[in-house]
């Protein structure tokens, strides 16, 4: 997370759904029921920008990046991006009154010779303040700018192919089994934010596989290669993209020792 949003970023409005506020706009968690709106936040907010080679891409704003790099994946026309964009900023704000201005310097070149503008009811946001934007409403909706821009295509492969065995597990499991282990229905959930339920869902999983294995580790029916059963009352910290894939280091020396004297 960046000086400036760290600094205005409240994580404990997460928790209940609240808004986050900058520049005295509210922006708002998006919500379990607008599945609409969840695939416009992944189409919007969550591509990589920082492993582009180019440089001027890497210079560039992300708001630049979305609208001139990124068009093609909006509609044929290019300005699907820009209308997109705004539906998605109108659902976040509530707010109805969003423009996008363009103002063009002919003394510059490529990415450089367009500056990009977004007001949202009046107040005024410059291109590299949408970036700001961006990391808040990644974090709010169970992101983080570090895991999208950490993204890598080679390991990316590694990652799917360890993950094989869930990938095929849908929005539509994860909402239905949490309904029926929590025992509640589906207009319960409804409302929840998605930073609600990927937590919720979490806690409820290690829950349960506390009260699965933890018995059988202490009548020694099973035994772990290292590392304990994680206690269900735990702090919650957001793995690394790739932290699946990684080996500790102190961990694979240790179990390759001898190996290295």
């Amino acid at each position: 997370m960046n000086e400036i949003v760290s600094q205005i970023y409240r994580p404990e409005n997460d928790i209940f759904g609240f808004p986050q506020t900058y520049k005295g706009i509210d922006f708002y968690p998006i919500l379990m029921k607008d599945l609409k709106y969840q695939e416009l936040f992944y189409k919007i907010f969550a591509h990589p920008k920082s492993y582009i080679t180019n440089i001027d891409v890497l210079k560039a704003s992300y708001l630049k990046f979305l609208i001139y790099v990124l068009s093609s994946h909006f509609g044929p026309t290019g300005q699907e991006v820009v209308n997109q964009t705004r539906e998605m900023l109108r659902y976040i704000t509530k707010k109805d009154n969003i423009e996008f201005k363009f103002k063009l310097d002919e003394t510059k070149n490529g990415l450089e010779s367009v500056s990009l503008m977004i007001i949202i009811d009046g107040v005024s946001f410059s291109e590299f303040e949408f970036d700001d934007i961006r990391e808040i409403v990644l974090q709010q909706n169970n992101l983080s700018i570090e895991y999208v821009e950490s993204y890598n295509p080679e390991l990316e492969e590694s990652l799917e192919f360890i993950n094989r065995n869930v990938a095929d597990i849908s929005f539509q499991d994860q909402v239905f089994t949490f309904c029926v282990i929590m025992k509640v229905g589906l207009n319960e959930i409804q409302n929840y934010t998605l930073f609600q339920f990927n937590n919720l869902m979490e806690k409820l999983l290690n829950l349960k596989e506390y009260d699965l294995y933890k018995p059988l580790l202490v009548s020694g029916q099973i035994t772990l290669k290292n590392g304990d059963i994680k206690h269900y009352l735990y702090h919650s910290t957001k793995s690394g993209r790739y932290d699946a894939i990684f080996i500790n280091k102190d961990t694979f020396m240790e179990k390759n020792k001898e190996a290295f004297g």
